[in-house]
């Protein structure tokens, strides 16, 4: 049984009030929220359930309150998600067929409705007076249910979950089931036998990535079976310094993913006609082993997406046609990811240069693919691309104006460098830090992370053949001189080949521009 309260019209224009709170420390509810987002990604990891096969989920502090909130796919019926939510939370009546009670509150006009449902802690039969309930709801943290849906947007319904601490096991089991089903799997494996949901969001999403991998399209951030692997921990304590770099991707990327409906607002308040400005294209500019990819990775982690790393040599191709369906195909393979994904385009200025006399047809085909598929983005997917370049300059001036932001990674300053070496030599000093810091002036993160890589292994060497004295109570760790010769030796050679790239080429030496013309004729 559901008990059911209706409310006027004109009540539906705000989200009921909830019960009035104690001060808590906003430290402490951030603190909650993301352990709630941990223990729900654990569930959901537990359970077996993919990445893709469920609604992007959000948890936030509202006030004194932590909530949890998702888009209900058009494909999910609302009503079948509130008998699942009230199968899962309401008190069992044995006396009405084993059946469930919760509180139900209904709001509904001509601009939008919603439901809040409020679990019940006990049952207390009491004299039956007009406009109340027989059942009542527990204390003023107790958790609350609000489905809203505006019928004067496009946007779709929502459901959120809002409780003033974390859930207990049992609400938590509710949302995970709820957001499966939602996903279209728990219908899949139901006992009552029913045909799947046409329009189920794991089956599209597992041809999308299936389709993408045949392609030769890398794919970080997805809950497969290789646990372990790096890419699955990475954060951006895994990316010292750059910490500008690091607050532009938060504001302009990561926050508009994980909080979209903040952006939104704020467009249908600002503009005539709704627009997202939520960003579509970004482009990260700097020299090789700066952080670009990895700070692309960081973004799909923590944004609970996966990140689509798409190489050069998938999309050049020797026949006619070919390299621009191809880039077309992983765009349109990541549209019908259901939360969308990253798109991650190394060396862009390969394929995308500007437009000149010298520029060949299928390069500039390719561009207007890319160009068209950035314009076409329909934002509400979630899909944005992060293209990398170290030659700006060379890249088509219609592509740059695409970008909604350009973040420049330069070569790490010598605090940032000292940074780094800290994360690969910890057991140096302070002093000896700074040290190795000067000597490896102009040099990137990546060629700071090599250097002490074969400082260690040229020290090991050593250690093998007795060239220098091993502690077996505590193993002898490189000295600060083995770093040091390591990357004095790295940046002769680094300087060596910016002397060679840097000289005038004979005719005979000169290397063409990439010819994808050339490449297709010869298929013909």
């Amino acid at each position: 049984m559901i008990e059911t309260t209706y409310a006027d019209a004109d009540e539906v224009s705000s989200k009921p009030p909830l019960p009035s709170e104690p001060p808590t420390s906003h430290f402490n509810l951030e603190e909650t929220a993301k352990k709630e987002r941990q223990r729900i990604e654990q569930m959901l990891k537990d359970k077996g359930i993919r990445y893709g096969s469920y609604p992007r989920f959000t948890v936030a502090v509202k006030g004194q309150k932590v909530t949890i909130e998702f888009q209900i796919p058009p494909s999910c019926e609302v009503a079948q998600l509130v008998a699942n939510l009230v199968s899962h939370l309401g008190l069992k009546v044995d006396e009405r067929g084993g059946g469930s009670d919760v509180l139900l509150r209904a709001w509904d006009s001509s601009v939008a409705w919603q439901l809040t449902l409020n679990p019940l802690e006990k049952q207390k039969e009491t004299g039956v007076n007009e406009g109340h309930s027989e059942y009542r709801n527990g204390d003023e943290g107790d958790l609350c249910i609000l489905i809203f849906r505006s019928l004067i947007s496009s946007d779709k319904a929502e459901i959120e979950f809002i409780k003033q601490g974390s859930l207990n096991q049992k609400e938590l089991e509710a949302f995970v089931s709820a957001l499966e089903l939602a996903g279209g799997r728990f219908a899949q494996s139901s006992s009552l036998g029913n045909k799947p949901r046409e329009g189920s969001a794991q089956i599209p999403a597992q041809k999308s990535i299936s389709s993408l991998e045949a392609m030769g399209v890398r794919i970080y951030g997805l809950d497969a079976p290789h646990q372990n692997k790096p890419y699955n921990e990475i954060s951006w304590d895994n990316i010292a310094g750059y910490d500008q770099q690091k607050q532009e991707i938060e504001d302009t990327i990561l926050l508009a993913l994980n909080s979209p409906q903040v952006y939104d607002d704020i467009a249908r308040g600002t503009r005539q006609k709704f627009e997202s400005n939520r960003p579509r294209a970004v482009l990260f500019e700097g020299p090789p082993g700066t952080g670009k990819t990895s700070c692309a990775r960081v973004i799909a982690n923590q944004a609970g997406v996966p990140l689509l790393y798409v190489p050069l040599e998938i999309v050049v191709s020797k026949y006619y046609g070919e390299s621009e369906r191809l880039l077309g195909q992983v765009f349109s393979l990541a549209n019908q990811l259901p939360d969308g994904a990253i798109i991650f385009l190394d060396e862009v200025d390969s394929f995308a240069t500007a437009r000149g006399g010298e520029i060949h047809e299928a390069t500039r085909r390719i561009l207007s693919v890319l160009l068209r598929q950035i314009d076409g983005f329909e934002q509400d997917k979630k899909v944005v691309v992060i293209a990398a370049t170290n030659r700006k300059q060379d890249l088509d001036p219609a592509l740059i104006s695409r970008f909604d932001s350009m973040i420049v990674f330069g070569l790490p300053d010598e605090h940032n460098r000292q940074q780094i070496a800290a994360q690969y030599a910890k057991h140096l000093t302070e002093s000896e830090l700074a040290e190795l810091a000067r000597i490896t002036n102009e040099m990137s993160g990546r060629d700071i992370r090599d250097a002490c890589q074969q400082a260690e292994r040229s020290w090991a060497s050593k250690l093998i053949r007795g060239q220098a004295t091993n502690n077996k109570e505590q193993p002898a760790l490189p000295p600060l001189e083995e770093y040091i010769r390591s990357a004095t030796n790295r940046r002769q050679a680094l300087l060596s080949v910016a002397e060679q790239r840097n000289q005038k080429p004979s005719p005979r030496m000169k290397k063409p521009p990439l010819d994808l013309l050339s490449l297709q004729s010869t298929a013909l």
